[in-house]
This record gives C-alpha cells, structure tokens and sequence, in this order.
C-alpha cells in the first residue's frame, strides 16, 4: 500500500532539506522528535521523543541532496506499530519558480494501524514543515496587537457547527500535529495504546457524538461570530481521559470538577481568554453545586502547545493552591463560591470584622477592571462570608471547609 502527500513550499529546496537532516534538533513539525545517528547510507537514525524514548528507528537507504532521501522506518512509540513490518519513507524536493515541491510517499507491505495514521496525519506533518521552513507561514499566525470585544457562550448542539470550524481550521494551525486530538483526549476511556493509534477522524466522529448528546462540557470564546479559543471543562469523575492521566481516583473526588484543556487560536494569545475561559468554568461548576475544581498546569510548559492544561501562574493568579504532586504535572484545587456570594462591581474591604481573612483576590469581570474581595473564617472553619466594603454587611453560608475531598 502507498500514501502519498505534497504541498508546494515558498522556499529552496536546501532550507527544507536541513530541517529534514537537522542532527539532534527538535522537530516541532515532526512530534517534537530530534534525529539521532548518522546521515548516510547505510546509517542508523533513531527518532527520540522529548521524554528521551525511541518513538522511531530507520536505516537510510538513499540520501541525495537536496533532492532525494529514503528512509525504511518503523515507529516505536506504540506496541500495534512495533508489531507491523517496516515501512519505506521517501521525501522529494523538485524545484519550482517559488521554491519547490515537497512530495512525501510512504510505501507499506500490507495495510495496518501505521499507513492508516499516515494517510490520516500525512498533511498535517507537511503543514508543519512548512511552519518550519517558510517565514510567511509564520507570520500568517503572528499575534494581533487589538483583538476587540470577545464573548463567551457554552458549547451546545447548536453550536456543533463552530466546534468543527475551530478544530478543523483555526485550532491547531500552529501545531498541525496536534490536529487529530479534536479534545477527545479528555474523554478517552480506553488505553493509550488503543489511542496512539486513532486518527483525526475518529477522534472527530466520536466529539461529534458526544456533543449530540449533550455529553461534554465546554466553553467557545467568540471574536465577533469567529470561534477563537476553547476550555473543556466538567465533573471530574465524568472525564475518562483526565481520570487516567492522573491516575485519579473517583472516590475521591465527589463534588470536584476539572479543568481539562485551553487551546487559543494563535493570533489571539496573550490577550487573557484562557483566564477568562477559566473564570467562566469555575462559575459553572459551582452554579452546578460543585465544591472544588482542580487543574493540571507542568511545572514549567515550554511552549504554547506545552500549557495546553493552562499555565501554571494563571490558575495561581485564579486563587488555586498547589494540592499533589503527578510528575511534571503539579495538581491544584480552589474551593469553589456559588457567585450569589461574590461582592459587588466596585467594592472593596475596608475593615476586618471579626474572623481571619482567609485570602484577598480579583475577580475579573471582562473589561471593566476587577473585583477585590476578601473571605472571612470563622474560628470553626464552617461559617464564612464574603464581605461589601461599602456598608460592611456580610452574606454568610454554612460548608464544610476544614478538608478538601
């Protein structure tokens, strides 16, 4: 079986046959993947993932620069591809008037989970390519310096229509690699063995499904009527994927809800949607009676697509406090205030009545500035207030705060 894949580059051949052979760099186009070996018949590559493991072997069998290498390859990173019988990689680069065509064919001995994923993924690895190479491509993504009025509406089945717009146009044109994923992450039940081998279409079949019935719970952020960023939020026992990733236990987590995953359309990051999509979660959450909320920032993402949980100083900057250590991952929780307890637009304590100020923050309200508020404890940790720094009146509630679930 042969699949095939090309896309014409604005630039020479020889740029793009560097980021082809580019020696231990990272490929971003690629996985993440840094070639190690050597470059020449005969030679041996091995294709490391950012974790130090081999995700991909292959021999060199023809090299022509910068026309011309063939590879015979076999991936790694999931046993039902170790399983299968190598794979012959060829890339092309033919010249043209603008720069040149990139021809990638990749030819399989019998049918199987590996050419079914290339055939699916093939154009999203040369749209990352060219994201490498072609500085015009960049600058098609750069950052607006003014992204206007953005508004936040709940994802509906009415709104299906713009969730595949964003995933299948807007969302990952930076990082095509990641296109098949369609946030089915969060709500995959089976192993990551069965995952590494789904395609963006079955992943996108399946979102479709759960939408239909009303199955995932999510926020759009809009830039006038064009879907620009998303936060997949939810009850945390309901998220499968979330639930095995961290190795949660749902015993544990009676009343707790998650916050899954953001993906921001690159030209609109660093304007602050994901904290607002944040805010606009935990609001959710607690009008559906849950009493904390738990996200999953790295310690320190080193990119865009790394934070893809959310960045760590945000959550802290939303009032979350570090609650467990998963590896790389560090766990936070924030208790949750059903928003009748807020103060008022405007308000700010001006006294401390009698309690221990618990914590003084901001509550973001979209463009107007923010919010201070201050929390109030009593003594046996179960009656608190928020406070009205203008009469200095008190709206108190009854809850169990001495423990988190």
């Amino acid at each position: 079986m042969r699949v095939v894949k090309e896309l014409e580059l604005h630039v020479a051949p020889e740029e793009v046959w560097r980021a082809l052979v580019a020696p231990e760099e990272r490929r971003a186009w690629y996985y993440g993947q840094a070639a190690f070996g050597e470059w020449r018949p005969g030679g041996r590559v091995e294709w490391r993932s950012e974790d130090g493991s081999v995700a991909e072997e292959s021999t060199v069998r023809e090299l022509d620069p910068p026309r011309r290498l063939v590879l015979e390859s076999r991936w790694l990173f999931a046993a039902a591809f170790t399983a299968e019988s190598p794979h012959v990689l060829t890339w092309e680069l033919e010249p043209t008037a603008l720069g040149c065509r990139v021809r990638m064919s990749a030819d399989f001995q019998e049918s199987g989970q590996a050419s079914r994923l290339l055939q699916s993924e093939g154009e999203a690895i040369l749209r990352g390519l060219r994201l490498q190479v072609d500085p015009a491509a960049r600058a098609e993504l750069a950052r607006l310096d003014e992204i206007g009025e953005i508004d936040i509406r709940d994802l509906t089945r009415e709104r299906l229509g713009d969730y595949l717009r964003f995933f299948d146009d807007e969302a990952f044109r930076d990082n095509p690699a990641w296109q098949g994923c369609y946030c089915m992450e969060t709500h995959w039940a089976g192993s990551s063995e069965e995952w590494a081998g789904r395609t963006a279409a079955d992943n996108r079949d399946a979102m479709v499904r759960l939408i239909e019935d009303d199955g995932v719970a999510a926020l759009l952020a809009y830039a006038g009527e064009r879907p620009v960023g998303w936060c997949n939020y939810g009850r945390t026992s309901r998220l499968q994927g979330v639930l095995s990733r961290y190795e949660l236990e749902v015993r544990n987590h009676d009343g707790v809800g998650s916050i899954a995953c953001f993906v921001i359309a690159a030209q609109y990051r660093g304007h602050g949607l994901a904290g607002r999509l944040l805010e606009a979660a935990c609001a959710r959450l607690a009008d559906r009676g849950l009493r904390w909320v738990e996200g999953y920032p790295k310690r320190a993402a080193e990119s865009a697509q790394g934070g893809y949980r959310g960045l760590l100083s945000m959550y802290l900057r939303a009032g979350f406090q570090p609650y467990r250590e998963a590896g790389q991952t560090l766990i936070v929780r924030k208790q949750l205030t059903p928003r009748g307890m807020w103060a008022g637009a405007g308000q700010r304590p001006t006294s401390r009545p009698e309690g221990v100020i618990d914590r003084i923050g901001h509550h973001q309200r979209g463009h107007r500035g923010s919010v201070q508020r201050a929390r109030l404890r009593s003594a046996d940790n179960r009656s608190h207030a928020w406070v009205n720094s203008e009469d200095n009146s008190r709206v108190a509630y009854d809850e169990d705060l001495a423990t988190s679930p």
